[in-house]
């Protein structure tokens, strides 16, 4: 089996029914990515909507604040850094191949409602990431600037007009509620779905059962281990 993101040979040798997909430095940018929006969507939520301050009390929305702040400054400046030094090229051919869809990712795009309410259907071959993860990465990638800007406007509001403080407030809202639905629809997919759940050892281990590569990401499969399946 060839080597893919850099793992020793010998570990690849050692495990031949499995297939090596995320390096280290991708799993931590991306656990820190999921667990810290996941923070900030809870604390924001609480911020937010009246309802939650009579549940939590003055000294529970003070906490649920502090909070906010803290999972902000770990997605504010964690992620980036790490992918940049730990994964520079994987994080560069993730951001542009995220933009490119052929006629698969197309016909994908089309086939893939009936996969994920589970019926059976036939998807086409997909490269590293299928379309649906390309969409997702998409929002990811430009939604994760928009809330970092108008986040960090909002903890110094006082320095903008109340006109400006609103706009910022409504876009935040927004865009946080539009990654919310993606990130909702990523972990029912990642730990729920039957056809896509096998993958999730990819972000804890690094590794994927190979039939399960072969059957899902049936390009990339065959780039990463030197032996075409057709």
């Amino acid at each position: 089996m060839a080597i893919t993101n850099q793992v020793p040979r010998a570990a690849a040798q050692a495990r031949p029914d499995m297939v090596y997909r995320f390096s280290v430095a991708e799993r931590i940018a991306h656990w820190n990515h999921a667990l810290s929006f996941i923070v900030l969507f809870i604390t924001g939520s609480a911020l937010v909507f009246r309802g939650f301050a009579a549940l939590l009390g003055r000294d529970g929305l003070l906490a649920a604040g502090l909070v906010h702040r803290v999972g902000a400054g770990f997605f504010t400046v964690l992620t980036i850094p790490v992918l940049v030094i730990g994964a520079r090229r994987l994080a560069g051919e993730w951001v542009r191949t995220s933009f490119q869809f052929d006629q698969d990712d197309r016909r994908f795009l089309v086939l893939f409602a009936r996969d994920f309410f589970g019926l059976k259907v036939k998807l086409p071959d997909q490269g590293r990431f299928n379309a649906g993860e390309k969409i997702n990465s998409i929002l990811q990638i430009l939604g994760w600037p928009a809330m970092v800007i108008t986040g960090w406007m909002l903890v110094w509001k006082d320095a903008f007009s109340p006109a400006v403080v609103q706009w910022v407030l409504a876009i935040h809202s927004f865009t946080a509620f539009l990654l919310g639905a993606a990130v909702i629809g990523h972990i029912y997919l990642a730990s729920l779905h039957p056809h896509a759940r096998p993958g999730f050892t990819g972000m804890t281990t690094g590794w994927v059962p190979a039939w399960w590569a072969k059957g899902h990401y049936r390009k990339w499969y065959d780039s990463a281990t030197g032996r075409p399946t057709r």
